[in-house]
């Protein structure tokens, strides 16, 4: 009896171990991200982790991590720089049009509909940019290229990262607290949504 309660396949200790794998991922991945230009590196590193580290159980967490976060630094760089772009032009179309400018209420409402529905959209291909980074060689123009073919072509797989990742940046921007696990825990349901796609690709090659 004593043994099976302190078993680590036991119903109580899995979760608990799953939960400090998310915690560990989620903190790397926010340390790595402090440079800024490291975001799209560490978020490579962290959904390679996932797969391989907590999913298929093929290699320790931190090793893979920083294999994989080495490995692309690079590219890794450039692609955040280009998503840095994109990000920015949105968010300076929304203060011009939105903040900026003076309007009524029904013409505000309907400004930040087209916008929030432009950020979904972005949101989707952000979904894949990273992911496709960790498994395929690309370079940083190509790579988003790719990543706009991926999501719409599975679309509603794309729809789904999207908002868990909205609602990742919501929660943490509001409390704060669920950066310490969210992070992991997207990048892990993520794995669920996109390997089935790699697997495809990776067939067809072979």
């Amino acid at each position: 009896m004593r043994r099976s309660v302190f078993d680590s396949e036991n119903m109580l200790w899995k979760p608990l171990g799953y939960l400090g794998d998310f915690i560990m991922l989620s903190l790397l991945w926010a340390a790595f991200c402090i440079p800024i230009v490291t975001i799209g590196s560490s978020t490579t590193a962290m959904y390679d982790a996932a797969v391989h580290s907590m999913r298929f159980r093929d290699d320790s967490l931190f090793n893979r991590f920083f294999k994989t976060f080495k490995r692309e630094l690079k590219t890794g760089i450039f692609a955040t720089l280009i998503w840095l772009v994109v990000f920015g032009i949105a968010a300076g179309i929304y203060w011009m049009l939105v903040v900026r400018l003076p309007q009524n209420e029904s013409r505000s409402t309907i400004l930040i509909f087209y916008l929030v529905l432009v950020s979904f959209f972005l949101l989707c291909i952000f979904a894949w940019v990273f992911p496709t980074l960790s498994r395929f060689t690309f370079t940083a123009g190509a790579l988003c290229a790719t990543a706009v073919r991926l999501a719409f072509g599975n679309i509603l797989r794309s729809a789904a990262m999207a908002v868990m990742m909205g609602g990742t940046v919501f929660l943490s921007y509001r409390f704060a607290i669920p950066i310490m696990v969210m992070p992991g825990l997207v990048a892990y349901v993520s794995t669920f949504l996109i390997e089935p796609v790699f697997r495809k690709y990776q067939e067809k090659e072979e």
